[in-house]
């Protein structure tokens, strides 16, 4: 009789030893050097997170080969096999729609998928579906998952057919819109990992673990109607459930409740089917209840979370959830011994509540019990005499399953050594973010290439790092539920209070006590968004980076800062200024991930102060070059001590890597003593049980540059200003206010920066495929004997405007218009703006600008509500940290501008933004920038026609006008000219 059970077990485990024949080993990738390293480090990451609970030969991680031009693919694909191509929108050499034509005509069976950053228009998706070169279109912003959700999707579609005849389960989206199964099918793929995950610990062997690996629900997609049906009739006796758009194709044609339509038809064959229709018209809901689907609605805040949750509560995956027929829950199953316990003790009325819906077998398919749940199925409470001969048919039946199996589970536990000299350690699963990408690239490029062989002398180095994956901070959000909560909530410091008292996951803080055991330096806790700092959008400054000093005797009051730092960079995820910033752009607040960048903090100490000695941004776009300068050959921005003055738009230091030595664009000497930097940023460390607050300033101070020269760093940047004879001195040996130059580095050359960031700029264009943008800092001692540590920060692309438009400018059009510069970022026409809002110049003040922010977050506000956009004016930089450099808003006070101009006034001359965080977010929006500059050139504004027109609205420092007629505003980027015509 044991031998007869053996046997049985061995034949029901064997019979999945052939499913998913098709495996993706080999993925062949057509992009720019960062993309392939972005998309393999995060898609690799994503097979990871599964190979966590998949043991021995049990899983297998795809390998990427990269090339950068169709021509190299073309050639590669006729000397290997490759199981899937994916290419990006952007490639250099052909047409992506032309390279999967000649892919299909090399194969006419392998799978091309087109990844692209941004929406495709409209009309080139439905040209790619025609055409068919193209198997499928996905929108990549940064979600680790997606890769493997691609990946696994491929094979379902291969192997669905053959899988589905073994009793494997189907899913099926029928949706047309890329960007909502791009955000749909990692989701749908989590759940189901995290639920092959639960099976495979439960499993009594390594064949059970693998066949119920092999056996997990598959998920296939339809674009239309017609495919969806086609689907449904291919494989309705094993489809777990339906997620379908509304509108969608339907004999050819858009329709508006195609959604409708396919579930009346589907329910009326299998009344049982659980059928999810999501749309953008909330008033529909009540229609879906009506064909019996539920109902999800596209605008909502918490869309993600509301397809987990259907997820769970009708694919039969999780715990099984007793519950009464109103839907009260009585208990929970976690799994089948747990089930057979509470069948017996539930409710007559919840069991035939659950008997009459199929929610049994649909729970047993689900977890891969496909015989068990084939039995049970087909079976009515009319084969019964009651519903308690039902319950002990099933109960029987469940024992019947759990006698046959071993009993006992054993469990691997992983612990990894943290060996220190590794310079980049992951924790936790998920992505690494954008700044995260960004450092792991870099971080491998040192290390595999000697890129810069000519500068032996110089460390150059990515700080020690440390990575909190997203899946981190998904764990922490969604067991403290806080999501809801955070995005509906306005008051910044109460969303901080919520997450600063949430319990943080139990595994992760181990790891970071041992970290902490090893790491007394000073620390940076950086936010590493999914979108941040990506070629989608910089989210530049609107996350929180916080500094510690860690340097507290008590390991457990350091572990506490450091576990509140990254506590509150979560909390800045749900920020006024990130949630009103996304508003304009494709994507919702919900989208977004954190990953943590934990990192050494590159700096020297001088007593209680540490930072370093120089800190700079250096982009490889100048855009505005001043002659002989040209826009490609870049621009650095340079500050003594942190970079935060960089990035808060405060007076700093900017040259030309290829002109060094060019004298800067000051009119005399007393203007550039008044017009550089006068204090610097360290972090204060005497303060060491300082207490971590969303104020990032909370471990900072702003020291005068006296300080710098008792540290003995003022030597690297500064000169002294000689009044007697109004000059600048390349010295600090005489008495005089002193000067940030870095004269002894651009003039006397003891540093070859110019030399060094020249050439990684170079490495890091070539890399990117196109313009990049890199964070540095710089160690220099005077002792000969220590060498300078070049520290890179962070490398990111240039969001530099896009695809050009054709826009044609010519003198005459520079004649009669309302503003007219030569200074403009941007690319294209803006035909529907009729409102300007100006400051005032004949009130204008720098002191009370403060004030002019709050006039403007109320004038905007009035934009926001009636959904209207508008042009702003002002004078100096907006969005500075410093009020006296111009108007200090935030990016939720200006969030309907779409165009927004910098001026000058006569007694009030600012350089432009540039290299402030509210200058990446203004031109990764691609919003329209007008810079006008005083002085001989053809930059103008027509004040007395702006002054004679009477007010709309009218405060005490802003005019708002507002025509009947559109403001027209032309720019075009190639030649950096923009017009705003008079609406007349």
């Amino acid at each position: 009789m044991a031998e007869s059970n053996i046997t049985e077990i061995k034949s029901k485990f064997s019979g999945f030893h052939d499913l998913i024949k098709f495996r993706v080993r080999e993925i062949l990738l057509v992009s720019s050097l960062y993309d392939a390293f972005v998309l393999e480090e995060d898609g690799r990451l994503a097979e990871r997170i599964f190979s966590e609970y998949v043991d021995l030969n049990l899983h297998f991680i795809p390998r990427i080969t990269k090339v950068s031009t169709a021509e190299a693919a073309l050639a590669a694909l006729q000397t290997k096999s490759f199981d899937l191509v994916i290419t990006m929108a952007r490639i250099s050499d052909m047409n992506p729609l032309e390279f999967g034509k000649k892919v299909k005509e090399l194969d006419p069976e392998k799978v091309v998928v087109l990844l692209s950053y941004d929406p495709i228009d409209p009309v080139l998706l439905k040209k790619i579906r025609q055409v068919k070169s193209i198997d499928k279109v996905f929108y990549w912003y940064g979600e680790s998952k997606l890769m493997l959700a691609i990946i696994k999707y491929v094979e379902d579609l291969k192997n669905a057919p053959e899988d589905v005849s073994a009793g494997v389960q189907v899913i099926l989206i029928v949706e047309d819109s890329p960007k909502y199964y791009s955000m749909f099918l990692p989701i749908v793929y989590t759940e189901i990992m995290l639920q092959t995950r639960k099976l495979i610990s439960t499993a009594v062997n390594d064949l059970h673990r693998m066949l119920r690996m092999r056996a997990r629900p598959k998920i296939l997609m339809a674009e239309s109607f017609e495919e969806g049906l086609k689907i449904f009739e291919t494989f309705k006796h094993n489809l777990l459930g339906i997620i379908s758009d509304l509108k969608f194709p339907h004999k050819g044609k858009l329709d508006p409740e195609a959604g409708f339509i396919l579930a009346r038809k589907l329910k009326k064959e299998v009344p049982d089917l659980p059928i999810l229709i999501q749309s953008a018209e909330p008033e529909k809901r009540s229609k879906a209840e009506q064909h019996l689907a539920s109902f999800l609605d596209k605008n909502s805040p918490n869309l993600l979370l509301e397809l987990r949750s259907f997820i769970l509560s009708h694919f039969g995956f999780g715990d099984f959830i007793f519950r009464y027929p109103n839907g009260h829950e009585i208990c929970r199953a976690p799994g089948l011994s747990e089930f057979a316990d509470r069948l017996l003790e539930i409710p007559a009325e919840s069991l035939e509540f659950h008997a009459q819906r199929n929610h049994i077998s649909i729970w047993l398919r689900a977890r891969t019990e496909f015989e068990i749940a084939d039995e049970i199925r087909p079976k009515k409470i009319s084969d019964f005499k009651n519903i308690e001969e039902l319950r002990l048919y099933i109960y029987e039946a469940i024992m019947k399953l759990l006698r046959g199996m071993q009993q006992g589970v054993i469990k691997d536990f992983l612990s990894t050594q943290l060996y220190m000299e590794n310079s980049f350690i992951r924790i936790g699963s998920g992505s690494l973010g954008g700044k995260g990408r960004g450092l792991a690239f870099v971080n491998a490029m040192l290390a595999t290439n000697s890129y810069f062989s000519d500068f032996k002398d110089i460390d150059i180095k990515t700080p020690q790092t440390f990575v909190l994956g997203t899946e981190v901070y998904e764990d922490f959000i969604e067991q403290n539920n806080l999501q809801e909560f955070a995005i509906q909530t306005t008051d910044e410091q109460q969303i901080v209070d919520r997450f600063l008292t949430a319990r943080f996951p139990d595994n992760v803080f181990t790891q970071l006590e041992t970290l902490l055991v090893k790491i007394k330096h000073p620390l940076a806790v950086r936010s590493s968004s999914l979108l941040e700092d990506s070629q989608l959008l910089p989210f530049a400054g609107m996350y929180k980076t916080l500094m510690l000093p860690n340097n507290h005797p008590d390991l457990k009051v350091r572990l506490q800062q450091l576990v509140d730092a990254i506590k509150t960079v979560y909390a800045s995820v749900f920020f006024r200024e990130p949630k009103e910033y996304v508003k304009n752009t494709d994507y919702r607040i919900e989208e977004e991930k954190m990953a943590v960048v934990i990192q050494q903090y590159a700096g020297i100490k001088y007593d209680k102060y540490y930072y370093p000695v120089i800190s700079g941004v250096a982009q490889s776009f100048n855009y505005y070059p001043v002659y002989p300068m040209k826009p490609e050959e870049g621009v650095v921005h340079l500050a003594l001590g942190l970079g935060k003055i960089i990035a808060d738009g405060e007076r700093i230091f900017q040259f030309s890597p290829k002109y060094p030595k060019m004298n800067l664009p000051y009119n005399s000497p007393t203007e550039m003593l008044n017009s550089t930097q006068n204090y610097f940023f360290a972090l204060n460390l005497s303060n060491k049980s300082v207490k971590v607050t969303r104020d990032d300033n909370f471990s900072l101070e702003k020291l005068p540059l006296k300080q710098a020269e008792t540290d003995g760093s003022l030597f690297f940047a500064g000169s002294t200003y000689d009044p007697a004879n109004q000059s600048i001195k390349d010295t600090l040996s005489q008495p005089g206010p002193r000067v940030v130059t870095f004269a002894n580095i651009l003039k006397y050359d003891i540093f070859p920066l110019p030399d060094l960031i020249t050439e990684l700029l170079k490495v890091g264009q070539n890399a990117f495929g196109t313009h990049v943008e890199i964070e540095f800092a710089l160690n220099l001692y005077k002792d000969p004997r220590k060498k300078p540590e070049f520290y890179i920060l962070q490398i990111r692309p240039m969001v530099a405007g896009g695809e050009h438009v054709d826009v044609t400018i010519d003198e005459n059009d520079h004649r009669d218009s309302l503003i007219s510069s030569f200074h403009v970022i941007g690319n294209g026409v803006f035909r529907d703006l009729y409102d300007i809002v100006f400051v005032d110049p004949d009130r204008f003040d720098p002191a009370k600008s403060d004030q002019i922010a709050a006039e403007l977050e109320d004038i905007n506000q009035s934009f926001i509500e009636e959904d209207r956009n508008y042009i702003v004016l002002g004078f100096g930089r907006w969005g500075t940290s410093d009020p006296w450099l111009g108007i200090p808003v935030e990016w939720y006070q200006v969030s309907k501008a779409r165009v927004i101009i910098e001026s000058h006034l006569d007694n009030f001359k600012v350089e432009p933004s540039l290299g402030s965080h509210f200058f990446h977010n203004l031109v990764s929006l691609r919003l329209g920038y007008f810079y006008i500059k005083s002085g001989p050139h053809a930059d103008y504004i027509s004040w007395d026609w702006l002054k004679s027109r009477n007010p709309y609205k009218k405060t005490h420092y802003l005019r708002q006008l507002r025509f009947d007629k559109p403001i027209t505003v032309k720019i075009d980027g190639r030649t950096s000219q923009g017009i705003i015509f008079k609406p007349e």
